[in-house]
């Protein structure tokens, strides 16, 4: 039942901030001074709750190794499992899919300090370590089966990300503490 409701909260979440996105968009940018063509989607500000039973993080998965830089992605854990969904802007006023539900079993669980979950895919291990503390998310992609055929062109090098505000955020507080 909490899986369930973890998935359904998951997938919830990211179709209404792609509906609330679309809607509000417009008057957003009537605001700002300019709208660049990678944050025409205005994807939700960044949030961390951290509860005893439960921690959650939404925001923007960032690293110059990013393919799309305006995205969104939900994290929720509860003791067993992290159950991770994301949305990219591939191109102006278009989204992809929703990406997920992806579960990453749970490598370390504590009710005061960090939350951790791992997966793999065939060449590469993915930890997603999110902090209680100071309320931040850290993603790290790490190659692995690097001798096998499948993986012998895979990206051999250890990736870090981090979960920030969106762009179109990040933006509006950078151009109203100008002023």
């Amino acid at each position: 039942m909490v899986r369930a409701l973890a998935i359904f909260f998951a997938c919830t979440t990211l179709g209404l901030a792609v509906l609330v996105a679309w809607l509000v968009a417009p008057q957003f940018r009537r605001v700002s001074q300019e709208v660049r063509a990678d944050e025409d989607i205005t994807f939700p500000m960044k949030l961390f709750v951290g509860e005893r039973a439960f921690v959650a993080a939404k925001g923007t998965l960032t690293a110059d190794w990013i393919a799309y830089k305006n995205n969104t992605f939900s994290i929720s854990c509860d003791s067993t499992e992290c159950i991770v969904a994301s949305i990219d802007q591939i191109g102006p006023k278009q989204v992809g899919e929703i990406d997920g539900p992806m579960i990453y079993p749970l490598k370390s669980w504590s009710e005061e300090d960090k939350v951790v979950a791992e997966g793999q895919t065939l060449c590469s291990r993915i930890t997603i370590t999110l902090d209680r503390k100071s309320e931040t998310v850290l993603w790290v992609e790490t190659p692995i089966n690097q001798t096998a055929i499948e993986c012998k062109n895979a990206d051999s090098q250890v990736r870090k990300a981090t979960l920030e505000a969106s762009l179109f955020w990040r933006r509006r507080r950078e151009r109203t503490s100008n002023w």
